[in-house]
């Protein structure tokens, strides 16, 4: 647990929390007000005791763990696939199967959301082979923004007070370094037990929209690189201030600024690198849609290709007019409906309903339909065969 420093009374895990009584609390919101008193401590606020497990409603198809050496110098990922194949099925229940996700990292597999929390806690498996196991954030937490969040409100009392239709567990507030000092900015980083963010979370009456969180782009301080970090990084040591093959510290040609990634004139790590801009938009697209569709997934609002359109029961005796009268090429009376050339085009609605309009037996028939219908007076149910047969009866 961070940022809990007074020792006070833990706040309840329910969505929405009471409030503290007066006087209570931890001591995190004592105030430098000139009277000795200490200034807010802006560490992230974690939900006590939080460990990552899958929810008992979790709705996934499969349920991933994550497996990494205790040994950072241990690669898991290279380790021979017989080996970790035998341990796993070996000693462990309900694995459906592992993937190599790169050199350090592997995922283990399972079909139940039980298996795979009774696996992150089977410490005896995993000090046996020094691993260490852990959910992906992404499977089963969503992290938000909310904006204009007043400086002099701390972490923990937003965590106590902020209440959501999902649960709260991490309250971060943005801060920018001034000088040798961190100044809290108004903005703050809200992570829900949820796969979507709510609309908006709550503080008393009050209400924050809740915005999608896109974290900083991931660069190598070894190589400088994206998308990965210099603790697997097999590339070799650059300059981030002329491109040589040294670090930064020992560089010679300070004045000599070149960029490793696109050769321009600043440093690797600066915004104004065009690369570095497109990675960074590259990943705001690419998190904004990811989000838009599980929203879309979840809410059932999945779009199915049009069904194909009925077909006309041929036990209808032929009429004298056809009845797809729209049909560029009137159907053969002679012929059953359902041999009709399935590869015909179908004209658009525009068409078809210019037809009909100009055919004035159509226009006809289908007004004096409507009119039986309407005028029909016994408790007979109106349906599709009734109508239908209502229709080619006045075609006639």
């Amino acid at each position: 647990m961070v940022g809990n420093e007074g020792g006070g009374d833990n706040p309840p895990t329910s969505h929405k929390r009471p409030r503290p009584e007066a006087g209570g609390g931890g001591t995190e919101m004592d105030c430098g007000d000139g009277g000795g008193g200490e200034r807010f401590d802006y560490s992230p606020y974690i939900k006590p005791d939080y460990k990552r497990l899958y929810p008992e409603n979790a709705t996934y198809t499969e349920f991933k763990v994550f497996i990494e050496a205790t040994n950072n110098k241990d690669r898991v990922g290279n380790k021979s696939p017989i080996y970790l194949n035998h341990i796993f099925s070996s000693e462990i229940k309900g694995v459906t199967a592992i993937q190599r996700i790169n050199a350090n990292k592997i995922a283990v597999i399972f079909k139940q959301y039980n298996t795979a929390n009774n696996f992150i806690n089977n410490t005896t498996f995993l000090n046996k082979h020094e691993f260490k196991a852990f959910i992906p954030a992404a499977q089963i937490e969503k992290t938000g923004i909310i904006r204009f969040v007043p400086a002099n409100i701390s972490n923990r009392e937003l965590y106590t007070k902020l209440s959501s239709i999902y649960e709260i567990i991490a309250i971060r507030r943005f801060t920018k370094k001034v000088g040798q000092q961190r100044v809290p900015l108004q903005t703050v980083s809200i992570t829900f037990l949820s796969n979507i963010l709510p609309d908006n979370v709550q503080y008393d009456l009050f209400s924050y929209r809740v915005f999608e969180y896109v974290p900083p782009l991931q660069q190598c301080f070894r190589c400088f690189k994206f998308n990965h970090s210099a603790r697997i990084c097999n590339g070799k040591q650059r300059c981030s201030i002329c491109g040589g093959e040294h670090l930064y510290k020992e560089c010679d040609k300070p004045t000599e600024i070149c960029c490793v990634n696109c050769s321009g004139p600043h440093l690797a790590i600066s915004r104004l690198c065009p690369i570095k801009m497109k990675k960074i938009l590259e990943k705001k697209n690419k998190i904004t849609y990811a989000s838009a569709t599980m929203t879309k997934q979840l809410n059932n609002d999945i779009e199915f290709p049009p069904l194909s359109p009925p077909k006309i029961d041929s036990v209808h005796k032929p009429v004298n007019k056809p009845v797809h009268a729209f049909v560029n090429k009137p159907v053969s009376v002679n012929k059953p409906v359902h041999n009709v050339n399935k590869s015909k085009v179908v004209p658009p609605k525009e068409d078809i309903k210019a037809q009909i309009v100009a055919n004035n037996d159509v226009l006809m028939a289908l007004v004096q339909t409507l009119v039986e219908l309407g005028n029909k007076g016994d408790n007979t149910p109106t349906t599709m065969n009734s109508i239908r047969e209502a229709l080619l009866k006045n075609f006639k």
